[in-house]
């Protein structure tokens, strides 16, 4: 074998080719750490007026998440606010146009410290939030926000309402941000009462049939 030649070094003699440096280390972010990143630019901004460097996060978050953090410096913290933008961004265009908020307790929080960072940023999109007083027809809200709008009626039937039709008069104006986010809220409630409802079929059941092998 000629000198130069050596296979053990992985570069071909001659080649100029060099072998593909191994890729970056991506740090993998818990939704919670996610949250406390969050969390700390919105504190830093509160105080200061301003978004903090990367690598200032990154030092102020030594120690406080959940996954480990050897890998963590101000690269990581600055490619990890640019997903939580697009991701915000994207978030922001499902609600102003199709009224779909993130239903998640811990995505609805990014989704509240984003907008508290990056609100009215350009990327979100060119269409803002219907404003409270551009009225809509209820029809379209109905569409929209079907669970909401059945709790519009259920309050308009009630004795909350003095007056007849201010209710869904009113609803009208709600905004779209407020609207999906108790849309969500109404989705989940009706669900834990079909769960609710479903395991008292099978204890009323249960009971009579306990009740029927008493019977002589």
């Amino acid at each position: 074998m000629k000198e130069g030649s050596d296979s053990s070094s992985g570069v071909s003699s001659g080649s100029g080719t060099a072998m593909a440096s191994p890729r970056a280390f991506q740090r993998r972010w818990a939704p919670a750490d996610e949250i406390s990143l969050l969390e700390a630019a919105a504190s830093h901004r509160q105080r200061h007026g301003g978004m903090p460097s990367p690598g200032d996060l990154a030092a102020a978050l030594r120690g406080r998440l959940l996954t480990e953090d050897h890998h963590l410096d101000a690269r990581a913290v600055s490619r990890q606010l640019a997903s939580l933008r697009r991701r915000y961004a994207a978030a922001w265009r499902r609600l102003s146009s199709r009224g779909v908020v993130p239903v998640k307790d811990h995505d609805l929080r990014i989704y509240r410290l984003s907008k508290s960072l990056w609100e009215g940023s350009r990327g979100c999109g060119a269409r803002k939030p219907i404003a409270r007083h551009e009225a809509r027809e209820f029809g379209e809200l109905e569409a929209l926000y079907p669970c909401l709008s059945a709790e519009v009626e259920a309050v308009e039937a009630s004795r909350l309402c003095a007056v007849p039709g201010v209710f869904r008069r009113s609803f009208r104006r709600i905004g779209d941000e407020k609207a999906a986010e108790l849309e969500a809220k109404a989705k989940r409630l009706r669900l834990a009462e079909l769960k609710v409802g479903v395991r008292l079929d099978m204890l009323r059941k249960e009971v009579a049939e306990t009740i029927l092998e008493l019977i002589d």
